[in-house]
Order: structure tokens, then sequence, then C-alpha cells
């Protein structure tokens, strides 16, 4: 599912799904906007159940680090809006293209449960 896109403030980033690796880039992004994730609530974002769930990882580098940038998750059930939406304030016009890309992919995945 990773694709990358070019935002109107020049960054680059990458949507896909989160890797364990991303916990603590999560955890820190999360942070920075006063959303204190607990243990449990970070693993459950990070390995979320696909039948259930979508979750959406942003990252761009920083640097020459790659950085967690957004992050966002929506239930799968019909009509669903994104229930997190977490974007770091360096990636321009990175909000409306990670909501765009649950509502995007969680719409197929319910045209395709259906099918």
């Amino acid at each position: 599912m990773a694709r990358h896109y070019l935002l109107p403030g020049g960054f680059r980033v990458c949507l896909r799904l989160p890797r364990i690796g991303d916990r603590e880039g999560v955890r820190r992004l999360c942070g920075r906007h006063d959303l204190e994730l607990d243990e449990l609530e970070l693993a459950r974002l990070v390995g979320f159940d696909p039948r259930r769930r979508l979750v959406i990882c942003a990252t761009g580098l920083i640097g020459s680090a790659e950085t967690v940038l957004g992050v966002g998750a929506i239930e799968i059930a019909a009509d669903a809006d994104p229930w997190l939406l977490v974007i770091d304030d360096r990636a321009e016009g990175l909000g409306s293209l990670l909501a765009d890309a649950l509502l995007g992919r969680a719409q197929a995945l319910r045209r395709a449960r259906a099918a």
C-alpha cells in the first residue's frame, strides 16, 4: 500500500501501514499534540485488527532520518469517519491527504467485503 506524495510545502511523504518500528515515532508525534498513549493503546494502534480498523502512517525525511509525520485511524464500519488524525505541524497539506486516504481505503475495503 505504500505510496509517495509531494505536499504543497515541499515535503515528500509516504503513506503506508504502520510497522512495529513506528511505535516511538507515533508516540512522539502524539505527545507533541498532548495526546499521551499508554503501551496498550500504542500497541493497538500500530498492531491494529485489519478486520475492524485501518491505520495509516505518514513518514518523511527530516534531515536524514525517516520520521513519522502523521497517523490516522478509521473503523471499517459503514460511514465511519477517522477517529484519530494527528499531523506534524511541518507537514502542510498532510491532514487532508491522510483523511482522504483513510476514507477511500476504508470504503474500498467495505466494498470488497460486500462482494
